[in-house]
């Protein structure tokens, strides 16, 4: 929910700058970002932990080919959390310069895209030990197979759990936002 609601923010306030009630859009689903974000800290902890129990050889042998790019998930995490309260809080603010506050969501939104990206190679590494003497770092494990179609189905799977989301979101009862709204409609 976090990555797609990032994209569709992206887009959205992307074409709010032509079409007001796409800005308006783009603010609502920005909104449930930073809850999403709460949840999958949440809900992302006791899986982790899992792996790490489970599966301890494997994970560890792979974070240490991987190195300094798997750690660096922590700063980007960091990141891309603030990164996302900041657009989410300075909305008003920076109504005049969209510019500023596109570049602000869209550097959140290439990190929540850089992040999942760097774990799905990292745990995809985990299941070819058979190639662990020829990985050197991170760009190796970027030649197993099944690195980007992993990543690909994970882009789609976000783009259609937040559809599933706001679908269900946007059919709740909100007169304040359809009030607002000049050109769009539920219908739309």
């Amino acid at each position: 929910l976090m990555v797609g609601g990032g994209i569709l923010t992206f887009w959205y306030e992307l074409r709010g700058k032509a079409n007001k009630d796409y800005d308006l859009l783009a603010r609502e689903i920005a909104a449930t970002i930073t809850v999403n974000k709460s949840l999958a800290v949440v809900l992302g902890v006791a899986p982790l932990l899992s792996i790490n129990v489970l599966y301890t050889l494997y994970f560890y042998s792979a974070n240490a080919l991987t190195g300094n790019i798997w750690i660096s998930i922590v700063p980007w995490v960091a990141v891309a959390f603030l990164l996302f309260y900041l657009h989410k809080y300075t909305w008003d603010q920076l109504a005049d310069n969209k510019p500023l506050h596109l570049g602000i969501l869209g550097i959140g939104v290439f990190s929540f895209l850089l992040i999942p990206f760097i774990f799905l190679t990292n745990i995809n590494l985990m299941l070819f030990p058979e190639k662990w003497g020829e990985i050197q770092g991170f760009t190796d494990a970027l030649t197993l197979p099944n690195v980007f179609p992993r990543y690909f189905h994970f882009i789609t799977a976000c783009m259609a759990v937040t559809g599933l989301f706001l679908s269900y979101w946007f059919s709740r009862k909100n007169p304040e936002l359809e009030a607002r709204l000049e050109t769009l409609t539920k219908k739309d």
